[in-house]
């Protein structure tokens, strides 16, 4: 009997490796968002195998997923979870370089982290995970850090922010990715801004170079990848692309009132050197009261822009979201300080509560996907309260006031009142009738 049951045991044991190498190898072939069961009483060995072998190394992917982990349920599941489950995930998640986060969401730059969640309505208990990942798409590539390091067309590892990708790039590829992710003229400009910065950055550590200094690992990283031609190529396109929105006219009312200063600024310059122009000195007085009145066509024409607004991607969609959650929020507010747990609300509205976290999650991610590299936190906002301000919520139909019963022909006869002495023949008030009958005469 001890021999059956050692080997039944080892059994069950082989088998859970099994399921473990199994489901390490789904997360890791996977391509799209996907939840995977841990029922099957995981020991904490087994737990922290899986973990490792799923997450411990970026996943070859180019755009971010969430890996949702099912780890308890409720009273008529809870025996095929461990009660600890759900800790032994998060520390070995932890273990391999994973940060908690409670706002992570499908943003590029939330990828290392993970977020504990136990769904009230579903009765169920989850661990989020948005994976490291090896590589991002251009036109997807949030402008915070997205992982450890990828490769950019040629260049060697670095980290996936929106400045390295505008580094390390190439032309071609900068250009698409400038044309996806800085559609807006101050974004454009901020972007040369920072390649510029980042010259001054490479000569520096050439000159640590020539007096045989050591270098950090991000110099080290400039000195492999940075091309100065190239980026002087791609300031040239962002002066280019600037040049041609002025032109246009597809200025936002800041980027307008931005320009004019610019465009104000070169004026007074031009006009005090023209002003200080001597006798001598006509031919070039000459030239610039031409560049003035240059300048000052320009600035007129700059005047008549009629200020832009830039879309937010994904709008339609990122509406449908907040018309989902706006229900929601009524509850919250009927709920009060309790919120999901107020008895207040119905089993039916604690249900629905219970789909608002996934709803909060793909609503961060479209947000995240819409804002543009360089986008300020105040011009993001705008752009999103612009969107907001049109948004409209079907209104529940007026509720009618309820019908009098429909009459079946019979009539209750009431009191008759009257003057005491003053009634028809002299009699005083009316009798009383107790005839159901009397009123049909």
């Amino acid at each position: 009997a001890a021999a059956a049951a050692a080997a039944a045991a080892a059994a069950e044991a082989a088998a859970r490796r099994a399921m473990a190498s199994q489901l390490a190898k789904a997360v890791r072939e996977g391509k799209e968002s996907t939840s995977y069961d841990l029922k099957g009483s995981l020991s904490q060995e087994q737990a922290q195998a899986v973990i490792e072998a799923a997450f411990k190394e970026p996943l070859p992917l180019e755009e971010m997923i969430k890996i949702t982990l099912v780890v308890g349920a409720g009273k008529l599941a809870r025996q095929k979870y461990d009660d600890n489950l759900g800790k032994w995930v998060c520390n070995a998640l932890r273990d391999v370089g994973y940060e908690e986060d409670r706002g992570a969401s499908l943003a590029l730059e939330c990828a290392g982290s993970f977020k504990f969640q136990h769904d009230t309505g579903k009765n169920e208990k989850f661990v989020h995970v948005f994976p490291k990942i090896k590589g991002a798409s251009a036109g997807g590539a949030g402008a915070g850090e997205a992982g450890d390091g990828a490769e950019v067309d040629g260049a060697s590892a670095g980290p996936l922010t929106a400045e390295w990708l505008c580094v390390a790039s190439n032309l071609s590829t900068f250009k698409d990715m400038s044309k996806a992710k800085l559609p807006a003229w101050i974004e454009k400009r901020r972007c040369a801004a920072m390649l510029k910065e980042e010259v001054t950055k490479l000569e520096a550590a050439e000159m640590k170079l020539t007096r045989m200094e050591t270098l950090s690992p991000e110099e080290q990283r400039l000195i492999d990848n940075v091309d100065r031609d190239l980026i002087a190529s791609k300031v040239a396109h962002l002066t280019e692309c600037m040049k041609a929105m002025v032109d246009e006219g597809q200025l936002t009312s800041a980027e307008r009132k931005l320009v004019l200063e610019q465009v104000s600024s070169k004026l007074e310059a031009v006009e005090a050197e023209e002003a200080a122009c001597g006798a001598d000195q006509a031919k070039k007085k000459a030239k610039l009261g031409q560049a003035k009145e240059q300048i000052k066509a320009r600035k007129d024409k700059i005047s008549e822009i009629k200020p832009i607004q830039h879309p937010l991607q994904g709008e339609a969609a990122i509406k449908t979201v907040w018309r989902k959650l706006h229900p929601m929020e009524k509850l919250l507010e009927k709920a009060g300080p309790k919120g999901r747990w107020s008895s207040k609300l119905s089993q039916a509205e604690v249900e629905k509560l219970g789909e608002k976290d996934e709803l909060d999650e793909q609503l961060a991610g479209l947000l995240a996907s819409a804002r543009h590299w360089f986008e300020e936190e105040d011009e993001f906002n705008a752009r999103v309260s612009a969107v907001k301000s049109t948004l409209t919520f079907p209104k529940k139909a007026a509720s009618k006031p309820p019908s009098a019963p429909a009459s079946d022909g019979w009539a209750t006869v009431g009191r008759a009142t009257g003057k005491k002495g003053g009634g028809r023949g002299g009699g005083g008030g009316a009798a009383r009738s107790n005839n159901p009958f009397a009123a049909l005469g």
